[in-house]
């Protein structure tokens, strides 16, 4: 399961979002991200309203949660002659695997099914639809032609939907996956786990543009949108199917997937962090916004906006916390038997990968571990020293605010913990 999610959270990650406005050279297929002297992105306010897709929000991924997004860019002619400049617009980035070079894309579908718009206040400007770069850097390319007086100051416009990306998702802090070191309590890794959806802006083509970017604004509605996600849960699920999900959660207790549920406790997993992001109150009641403003803005590849929500494998019931345990029993049972069956069969393998790693047996030191981990996930310190190099992982740890528990599942994992079971 572990390489599966690893390959998700890959999938997810590979999949990212590009903004801002870019100088692109070149024609046909074949345009190319370039700079330009002549050209100043002084300004750029980004607008991000997010909301629910079409009915069901479910696992098929066929209606993910969607994002409008409103752009104004201000650009200004430094030079004295008059500039005509081929400008872009990418969507994802490396994403070619999906596109077919000798297609013929309907201009006029794609366009509308982005509802992509580039302009100013008095006038659309025409743009095309190109899979990608040369390179095969960006894609889901937009593009169009600008011409600027000499001195020239214009307000460009561009306004755009994209679906979310939604798959599974893992709570850890190092996706470095060749540097990765093994949890000293493995078997935690069960713990990572969960349901993942996010929308990306990345701002790396605002580096096409003359000088540097003297202000930015990034404005994002998140309120209602999370009272949305908190009724729906990970995924929106109907009577039929849960009913279905529950019986097959009985016959399959040692199934890792049953775990999986759409009451999963939802975290947010985003970049700036949630606590660097302004609370904003705008002319009406109901206009409240969060707010990052840099100045000036340069921005680098750790400040690319990545707005997730992760439903996170947690259990959060005694009857899940059961079902967690049997999983991960059944798992350290079959990893002593294949270790022991290395060592015979093949133990150039055996040494090499699996003589020195610890399967304990389960027991009341692994139940106390498991126990230790929830009661940390709402808060709950425990001091424990077996899992600290896990919880240091974990994108929800330290934890600010204490989850809501409840209090018989809470006095139940406490006497798990305090070896009173």
């Amino acid at each position: 399961m572990k390489k599966f999610l690893m390959f998700c959270l890959l999938f997810l990650i590979a999949v990212s979002c590009f903004g801002n406005a870019g100088v692109f050279g070149g024609s046909g297929q074949t345009p190319t991200l370039e700079k330009t002297a002549d050209i100043q992105m002084v300004e750029e306010e980004i607008i991000m309203i997010p909301r629910r897709g079409d009915y069901p929000v479910d696992l098929s991924c066929r209606n993910p949660d969607k994002m409008d997004f409103r752009c104004r860019f201000i650009l200004r002619n430094l030079s004295d002659k008059k500039v005509v400049l081929p400008v872009g617009f990418p969507l994802d980035v490396e994403l070619r695997y999906l596109w077919d070079e000798k297609r013929q894309y309907n201009q006029q579908a794609i366009i509308s099914f982005y509802a992509f718009t580039a302009g100013t206040k008095d006038k659309t400007f025409p743009v095309r639809f190109v899979p990608w770069d040369k390179k095969k850097k960006f894609s889901k390319l937009f593009l169009w032609e600008m011409t600027f007086e000499p001195k020239e100051e214009i307000e460009l416009l561009v306004n755009y939907t994209m679906p979310g990306y939604m798959g599974l998702d893992m709570t850890i802090r190092n996706r470095d996956w060749d540097n990765r070191k093994p949890y000293k309590c493995d078997y935690l890794d069960e713990l990572t786990g969960g349901i993942g959806q996010a929308q990306f802006y990345v701002t790396e083509t605002g580096s096409s543009w003359a000088g540097v970017i003297e202000k930015a604004v990034f404005r994002y509605y998140p309120y209602d949108f999370e009272e949305y996600l908190a009724r729906r849960g990970a995924w929106e699920e109907s009577r039929k199917d849960r009913k279905k999900r529950l019986e097959t959660r009985k016959k399959k207790p040692a199934d890792m997937w049953q775990i999986f549920s759409p009451d999963m406790p939802m975290i947010r997993t985003w970049n700036p962090a949630f606590e660097q992001w302004q609370p904003k109150q705008g002319e009406h009641k109901s206009d409240r916004y969060l707010e990052l403003v840099f100045q000036p803005y340069k921005p680098e590849k750790k400040d690319n906006i990545r707005i997730g929500y992760t439903f996170v494998c947690m259990p959060q019931t005694a009857e899940e916390f059961e079902l967690l345990c049997i999983v991960i029993k059944t798992n350290l049972e079959k990893q002593a038997v294949f270790k022991e069956r290395l060592k015979k069969n093949h133990p150039d393998r055996y040494e090499k990968y699996w003589k020195n790693r610890n399967i304990p047996p389960y027991g009341a030191a692994v139940r106390k571990n498991i126990a230790d981990v929830v009661l940390e996930f709402h808060g709950i310190a425990r001091n424990n020293p077996e899992i600290a190099d896990f919880l240091a992982d974990q994108v929800w740890y330290p934890v600010k605010t204490p989850r809501p528990m409840d209090e018989t599942y809470k006095q139940m994992l406490l006497k798990i913990s305090e070896g009173k079971e």
